[in-house]
């Protein structure tokens, strides 16, 4: 009982004496990961099975994914010229909607109903194509491989690999998978890796969010904002093998260096932002800025080492573009995204076009109305944050809308939205209002449920 009591006043002693910052950014971290664990496994014991029902151009397609193995099952959902529309019914059967007969998922034969003594044809269309894990293996404890999903299997894939393993793998830059690999040897997974950098550095952007608000406006203010960027409907992709996390704390850092004139740590911090995404180059704007306010402009050594560092980053990235996969270093088109460089406002027109021609998802007005709010908001809470950030914020919101998707507008912005982090500041000032507040916690946290519960079933939310 005394090594219990002596124990528990040391670790109370211990919490006591840390920063104010980093005891908000433990037990905001910790409340926000446990809600998301119950959340995942509550999606994983009611749901499974992950089926769709796909309409591809020469193929109607069912296909099944076994959450708690990562087995994949493809179908023809056509037999006898009837197309069958299919939902899950238990963890190993599912129903069609038209009569109701139950099938066998891993063999494709009705077991019982109108059409018991079928079996569903094998589909042309490999797994591959719908779920792509990138030449990587399917995490093999279910509760961590739900979040194995997209973009995570690019990153693991290079980190393994190195770029040209898969097609359109020099999309993303070179800093997270490098990190992964380094790791690794620790973990024995790539993926596990990757999920414990994603984690660690969340955390640490969690207290930099912080301290950074509290610079701006008071405690609560500060507190409130970082918290509605925890809950914002997109969070979750910080808590996954994602770049998102390791990008904010680089840019946090590389602008809270700027803003104590330490050139050289700041232009370290844009380099690793650079090589995180290329969206880091909208600090090079706040970096020249500030630098021309300490006169005299270029006129100190310091300058120089400073602006070079994110120019070699970028540089470096090209570069890589360039000898690995890409025909061209700078992507003003890439086919196999069927991406291109165009005007922000032909971005913004391309999403009212597509709204308006009646050919929309849920997903095309969630990116439309988070883009939309973002730019309100960037208009509306200048004056209320410092001039650099404003800078920085501006030129990353125009470096995300000069890249069209001509198979999605404004593609993954629910999701970019969160590197926009100043704006959460703006959005904590403004639940000020009771009615605002409420209106923001309940419009962003069943949104979170929902699309985290698409993400863990490998649906495409951003």
């Amino acid at each position: 009982m005394t090594y219990i009591f002596t124990f528990k006043t040391t670790l109370v002693q211990r919490w006591n004496a840390l920063d104010a910052s980093w005891r908000f950014a433990i037990a905001a971290f910790l409340v926000v990961r446990l809600g998301f664990g119950v959340w995942s496994w509550l999606v994983l014991t009611s749901q499974p099975l992950a089926v769709q029902n796909i309409d591809l151009s020469d193929e109607h397609l069912l296909t099944i994914f076994n959450l708690k193995n990562s087995q994949a099952y493809f179908y023809s959902r056509e037999i006898n010229g009837e197309v069958l529309t299919f939902h899950m019914e238990g963890p190993n059967a599912v129903t069609d909607v038209q009569t109701g007969s139950l099938w066998d998922i891993s063999t494709g034969n009705a077991l019982e109903g109108p059409f018991q003594g079928f079996t569903l044809s094998q589909a042309k269309t490999l797994p591959s194509e719908i779920f792509p894990y990138h030449q990587t293996k399917p995490f093999s404890v279910p509760w961590l491989a739900i979040w194995q999903r997209f973009d995570a299997n690019w990153y693991t894939s290079v980190a393994a690999t190195g770029y040209g393993g898969v097609a359109g793998d020099d999309h993303f830059p070179p800093l997270f998978p490098l990190l992964i690999r380094v790791v690794k040897p620790l973990f024995g997974s790539a993926f596990l890796a990757g999920l414990i950098i994603s984690h660690l550095t969340t955390l640490y952007a969690i207290k930099l969010l912080y301290d950074t608000f509290y610079q701006w406006g008071e405690n609560r203010v500060a507190a409130r904002a970082t918290l509605f960027m925890l809950i914002y409907p997109t969070s979750f992709f910080l808590f996954s093998v994602y770049s998102e996390s390791i990008f904010l704390v680089t840019a946090l850092l590389s602008l809270q260096h700027m803003r104590i004139r330490s050139w050289a740590w700041a232009g370290f911090f844009a380099f690793c932002a650079i090589l995180t995404r290329l969206q880091g180059a909208a600090l090079l704007i706040p970096l020249i800025y500030l630098m021309w306010r300490d006169r005299p402009f270029l006129g100190k050594l310091i300058h120089w080492f400073g602006l070079a560092l994110p120019a070699i980053g970028g540089l470096f990235y090209l570069f890589l573009r360039s000898r690995q996969v890409s025909n061209s270093a700078v992507p003003f088109v890439e086919s196999h995204w069927h991406a291109r460089l165009v005007p922000p406002w032909e971005t913004y027109w391309y999403s009212i076009h597509t709204l308006l021609s009646n050919t929309f998802t849920f997903i095309d007005i969630l990116n439309f109305a988070v883009a939309t709010l973002f730019i309100l908001l960037l208009i509306l809470g200048w004056r209320k944050m410092p001039l650099e950030y404003h800078l920085y914020t501006t030129f990353s919101l125009l470096i995300i809308l000069i890249r069209i998707v001509e198979t999605q507008p404004l593609i993954s912005m629910s999701r970019y939205a969160l590197t926009l982090f100043p704006l959460f500041f703006i959005l904590g000032t403004a639940g000020e209002n009771q009615w605002l507040r409420r209106l923001i916690v309940y419009t962003f946290i069943p949104l979170n449920l929902y699309l985290s519960a698409q993400f863990f079933l490998w649906g495409w939310v951003a």
